[in-house]
């Protein structure tokens, strides 16, 4: 993520996965086999990539995601809600960008889509954040994208494999705000940031206990995420 979650490769030096460095004193978004189909996973459904959740698709989330990240002040709650056009979506983000096992616990109504942040790479404008790159907004995108390489990642929802590779996408430009206290380090005050990475957009979850688990590597670094998502 110029900064970000976990990503991969050489990419370390930018984005989010630089910020993620430079968290854990290091120097320096989900997508199953899903082809165009829908995949069955406790009742729910994994939204296929073209595919929206109150008509918005996964560029969406992902932009918003990110620049809610980025904008965050410490601490930073896992389990929120997003209101896209009126209509209410579960939010469940990272509470920390340091590469560790974490597990987070959350409870949605039943019928309330969800959006899973996932480990993505973003480059903005601020100092240190672009790793070589340019600052106008097609470099921004550019890089955003040529730091996600070499990164692997995996998931499942209930146990159910989900190919994370084909809900990687790509924003435009968008402002950021970055707070005094930030989760990533990045000088304060605004900025325009581009992502490139995966999230994962859930509907029709059946009532119960669902476990979302995805691992991301890059290079030594290793993201264990586990969600565990109380449907009542």
């Amino acid at each position: 993520m110029g900064h970000g979650y976990p990503y991969r490769g050489s990419g370390l030096n930018g984005g989010r996965l630089a910020a993620a460095a430079r968290a854990v004193a290091i120097s320096m978004g989900l997508v199953l086999s899903l082809g165009t189909v829908a995949v069955a996973a406790g009742g729910g459904v994994v939204v296929p990539p073209t595919g929206k959740v109150a008509g918005e698709g996964y560029a969406y989330y992902e932009q918003r995601s990110t620049q809610h990240m980025l904008d965050s002040s410490l601490p930073v709650q896992p389990c929120q809600t997003l209101v896209v056009h009126g209509q209410r979506v579960g939010y469940l983000t990272l509470t920390t960008v340091a590469p560790s096992p974490n597990q987070y616990t959350c409870s949605e109504p039943a019928g309330r889509p969800m959006y899973v942040v996932d480990i993505g790479n973003e480059c903005s404008t601020k100092k240190g954040d672009h790793n070589g790159f340019g600052t106008s907004d097609p470099q921004l995108i550019k890089c955003a994208k040529a730091l996600f390489r070499g990164i692997t990642q995996s998931a499942t929802v209930d146990g159910r494999s989900v190919n994370v590779s084909k809900l990687i996408t790509a924003t435009g430009v968008f402002p950021i705000d970055i707070p005094k206290n930030p989760l990533f380090p990045l000088p304060p005050g605004k900025g325009r940031s581009a992502t490139y990475g995966p999230g994962l957009l859930l509907t029709g979850l059946s009532k119960g206990t669902h476990s979302i688990h995805e691992v991301t590597k890059a290079g030594t670094m290793v993201w264990d995420l586990t969600r565990i998502v109380h449907v009542r």
